[in-house]
């Protein structure tokens, strides 16, 4: 199995630092390795969901609930519980190499290669073992037995959505699919959600749309058949997954199969305003409607933040006259997309306009907002008025005085204005306003290197009246 160590270690170099293997085409190079990688397996490659490419989304884990004594027995699809032993190390990723040869274990053991893995005498962080699954489903490894394995070994990671998730990925690329509905029936028991990371092997990039969609209404089925947090973080990720690789269509098409409900099109929106399409992020609005749900203010947030940041004030201003017609109040968020934009663009009159309607509606300004005014005047040149906002602040008792005091003389300090900043902290600390500690001493350690022992000195006096945490 010598032979395979340098593909391998370029797959690894991939997860590890995808950037620099990136070329202007990076489907191709996948492709290309994944094809190679593939070509001397079993006919189980040619199932309906077989495509030569080498893919997969990462998620950030979902809830986990508390954590059961259940596994599995060596039968391949009877699932009973098990005692897991107990180990007390802590899990570190291992070099490249060692993962090769968990790889190359789980390969050559057409039995269980849970023995021979022990016999290694490792312990494998997460990182490492969502590297040696991926490989797995790329080379059309079975990883079941590798993944009893992790979860008898691990306690930590018994319950890791990610982890649970590249299980049932692995499952879709062998066309495994008993395996699968049986591995999700055992997560729907433990409530197990699943993420982006169980639905990488559908045929999404590179295969014809009908094809697509047979494969992702087949998964969807087994989905409905298992139900519970099973079924509904599974639908929702899968969405998510479809909606990251621009596939908009399909994932609408995932909506009309399942339910037109209004978080799986706040999915939509979201992901259209991450890349920057607030115009047709701004379209889904209406088929939102159409579908028989109303926007709420977070979906109106999403694409009136996404207006704001590409300096399209006009259409975002329309947006919140329009989303008020529509009987959707305004919150701090939609106010606060708003006023950094403007804060931004030096627009601070109009900004000031913009919170006096917030405060009209009753809406306490959020602490981000606070700071998007000190930050806006300090950048127009206008040190004074961000002062006086500060000021303000503190004479109408809000809970932000300390964090806007220290923001304005961190402000200060890195615009070189030493003097100032160690003014602002005098004026705090005789307010009985405690100074962030980091900043304190960093402007200390300036003030010493500067000549400024003695000011340095009184700075440290006034603060150690405060107990430091």
């Amino acid at each position: 199995m010598t032979s395979s160590y340098p593909k391998r270690l370029l797959i690894l170099r991939f997860f590890l630092n995808p950037i620099a293997l990136k070329t202007p085409n990076p489907n191709s190079l996948i492709s290309s390795t994944a094809a190679s990688l593939s070509s001397s397996k079993s006919p189980s490659t040619n199932h309906p969901f077989s495509v030569h490419r080498f893919f997969s989304v990462t998620s950030e884990d979902q809830r986990l609930i508390s954590d059961q004594n259940v596994g599995f027995q060596d039968t391949t699809h009877t699932i009973v519980t098990r005692k897991r032993p107990i180990y007390t190390h802590k899990p570190l990723d291992v070099s490249p190499q060692i993962i090769s040869q968990v790889i190359d274990v789980v390969t050559s053991s057409k039995g269980d290669c849970r023995s021979k893995l022990d016999s290694l005498g490792i312990t494998l962080s997460k990182r490492s073992i969502c590297e040696i699954f991926r490989v797995l489903s790329c080379e059309r490894v079975p990883g079941l037995q590798f993944f009893k394995w992790v979860r008898e070994n691990n306690s930590d990671l018994y319950r890791s959505s990610d982890v649970c998730s590249l299980m049932v990925d692995n499952c879709g690329w062998l066309a495994d699919y008993d395996t699968m509905k049986d591995l999700l029936m055992l997560f729907q028991q433990e409530q197990i959600c699943l993420t982006d990371n169980a639905f990488g092997f559908l045929p999404v990039l590179d295969s014809s749309k009908s094809k697509a969609m047979e494969s992702i209404s087949l998964v969807i089925r087994i989905l409905n058949e298992v139900g519970g947090s099973v079924r509904s973080s599974g639908v929702f990720s899968m969405i998510h997954m479809l909606c990251v690789l621009d596939s908009f269509d399909l994932a609408k098409f995932v909506i009309e199969v399942t339910e037109k409900k209004l978080n799986y099109y706040a999915i939509l929106v979201r992901e259209k305003c991450r890349t920057g399409h607030s115009n047709e992020a701004y379209t889904f609005l209406t088929e939102i409607q159409k579908a028989g749900c109303e926007p709420d203010s977070k979906i109106y947030n999403y694409v009136l933040g996404s207006l704001c940041k590409h300096d399209k004030l006009p259409e975002a201003m329309n947006l919140l006259k329009e989303m008020k017609e529509n009987g959707v109040d305004p919150d701090a968020i939609t106010f606060e997309g708003i006023i950094a934009n403007l804060c931004r663009s030096g627009k601070m009159e109009f900004a000031n306009e913009i919170l006096k309607r917030l405060l009209h509606l009753g809406c306490n300004p959020r602490l981000t907002t606070h700071a998007a005014f000190v930050k806006g005047y300090c950048d127009v040149g206008e040190f004074e008025k961000a002062y006086e906002y500060v000021r303000d602040i503190e004479v109408k008792n809000m809970p932000a005085t300390n964090k806007m005091y220290g923001l304005l003389a961190r402000i200060h300090q890195k615009k070189g204005n030493i003097g100032v900043a160690r003014k602002i902290l005098d004026e705090m600390m005789e307010k009985g306003l405690k100074p962030d500690y980091g900043h304190y001493k960093k402007i200390g350690n300036v003030l010493r290197h500067s000549g400024g022992r003695n000011l340095a000195h009184d700075l440290q006096q006034k603060f150690s009246k405060f107990k430091v945490e």
